[in-house]
């Protein structure tokens, strides 16, 4: 009676055992497949902080520099940084519009609240991309309820480009509005572009030009091709937005769980045995 009895209590605790380590080995499993997203969205629906591009149009000529500036706006909520990435096509192997230099607001670059470590243009297949990125680092913030001069852009035309109009546009993923509160995302998925329509050299004007009878024999001279080189303003190196994290697979911890899972399911077992 008495082994009965202690046989049916190893029984009852096997039991016991079994059914908590299922329903660990069942939670481990369903906490694996739930995939946490580390990195927030650059540029989200529903943001409240804008960007834009002024001017959004314009017209000129080869071989003429214009400027292009961006603004932002917080919308009254206190951020911790700005990051802009802007892009615009080419053709060919060089860009026929270099960027000839960027200046960042000079409240920013001369202030001890910000730092402002990237600010570059790169060439990346056939676009032109342009980068800028400030930090507040103040206990504060930054706040702002209206539109905000963040970046001057100053670009040259070298040549005709093969597409005209220019246009000038934000990379919404890599673009984004910080929160100071708890660093969130708050960038408006950004709409303003700028769109550049290039010209000739020069004007044509219809002043009549007389006749002229030429004699004799003319001998063409040879044209050269000029090329132009692009020019890189600042850092072209940019820097990794802290955050960002590789997707995680199964990693080992979640396999040494399973294996001890697994263990403690087979050890009940002989203990009911």
């Amino acid at each position: 009676m008495f082994k009965l009895i202690m046989s049916t209590k190893k029984i009852l605790v096997a039991l016991l055992i079994i059914i908590v380590a299922i329903g660990g080995f069942v939670a481990g499993l369903v906490l694996l497949r739930q995939r946490q997203e580390v990195r927030e969205e650059a540029a989200v629906p529903g943001g409240q902080a804008e960007v834009s591009i002024s001017p959004e149009s314009g017209n000129f000529d080869v071989g003429s520099e214009f400027e292009t500036s961006v603004y932002f706006n917080t919308a009254n909520i206190a951020i911790s940084g700005i990051q802009v990435r802007l892009t615009y096509p080419y053709s060919g192997t060089t860009p026929e519009i270099t960027v000839s230099e960027i200046v960042i607001n000079s409240n920013f670059t001369s202030s001890p609240d910000w730092n402002c470590p990237t600010y570059g243009s790169t060439q990346e297949d056939t676009n032109m991309v342009i980068e800028i990125a400030c930090a507040n680092i103040s206990s504060s913030g930054f706040t702002s309820n209206t539109n905000t001069l963040f970046a001057k852009i100053k670009l040259k035309v070298d040549r005709q480009p093969q597409v005209s109009p220019i246009v000038l546009r934000f990379e919404s993923a890599e673009s984004r509005i910080t929160r100071k509160s708890d660093n969130a995302d708050i960038l408006l998925v950004p709409t303003s572009i700028g769109s550049y329509s290039i010209g000739g050299v020069s004007s044509v004007t219809n002043t009549p030009t007389p006749t002229v009878r030429l004699t004799g024999s003319v001998t063409p001279t040879p044209t050269k091709n000029l090329t132009s080189t692009p020019t890189t303003v600042g850092s072209a190196t940019l820097t990794p937005t802290a955050g960002q994290l590789p997707d995680a697979g199964v990693s080992y911890p979640a396999i040494m769980g399973i294996a001890v899972g697994v263990l403690v399911i087979m050890g009940a077992f002989m203990l009911a045995i």
